[in-house]
């Protein structure tokens, strides 16, 4: 037995650094540090793999179509976790200013060349780096917030929730656990084992963002609309700062 694995804790970041190790050690435990970069790069680039795509999710436009958003143009907006950048060039399309941040950097350096005026692609962990700019009109998540370990949503939550613009919007698509169930956060925590990531009810949301933020629509995903991405597996919610805030 190693020393460190005798020292008795004292800190939540102590606790919190075990907890990683546990989850560390699984086949299928973390991949939301940049150990995982190549992970992401190779899966964001599989031939006819759903993410595999330039449109944007159905929800952000359909949010935007009904005024949700406001008014996008020259908004400053945060995208986490953006991949290849197809959210990020269709919220530039409608004049907002992006910047997007994903730790496939290799993956960023191809897409960057590709994006339209006003997108900005950062390598950033949005777990233990610092993260760019100041407050954010429209901050949005889709798919990363599911892959984070049950006790890292806590640092997620610090790190994330305080770049929500007073009168911003926060945004988030994540996988469906009324259709697409996936284990208990203690499983998780003892295994190690993600499972590919953790679904999330509609009322999981609500509880988890409600304390920070004021909600505006939890739905499923609609699948099949034109010109965009969507799937019958995933949940979306949006969120707005509250008043006074």
């Amino acid at each position: 037995m190693k020393e460190d694995d005798l020292m008795r804790l004292s800190t939540v970041e102590q606790l919190f650094q075990r907890l990683d190790e546990v989850v560390a050690a699984h086949e299928r435990g973390d991949r939301t540090s940049r150990e995982s970069e190549h992970f992401w790069e190779k899966m964001l680039t599989i031939p006819n793999h759903p993410l595999n795509t330039n449109l944007p999710d159905e929800p952000l436009v359909d949010w935007y179509e009904r005024g949700f958003l406001g008014d996008l143009n020259e908004a400053r907006v945060l995208d986490v976790g953006c991949g290849n950048g197809r959210n990020s060039a269709w919220l530039a399309s409608k004049g907002a200013k992006v910047t997007g941040i994903d730790i496939a950097t290799g993956l960023l350096d191809v897409m960057r060349p590709r994006m339209p005026e006003g997108v900005t692609l950062l390598p950033v962990d949005v777990l233990r780096e610092e993260l760019p700019g100041d407050a954010f009109d429209l901050v949005y998540d889709s798919g990363c917030f599911h892959h984070l370990a049950p006790h890292r949503r806590i640092t997620y939550l610090e790190q994330v929730m305080p770049r929500v613009a007073r009168a911003g919007k926060y945004g988030i698509v994540t996988f469906a656990q009324e259709r697409q169930s996936s284990p208990s956060d203690t499983e998780i925590l003892v295994s190690g084992d993600t499972a590919g990531g953790t679904s999330f009810a509609l009322k999981d949301l609500e509880a988890i963002f409600c304390p920070h933020l004021q909600l505006v629509e939890a739905r499923p995903v609609a699948a099949g609309i034109s010109e965009t991405f969507g799937a019958d597996f995933l949940n979306a919610a949006l969120f707005t700062q509250r008043t006074g805030h």
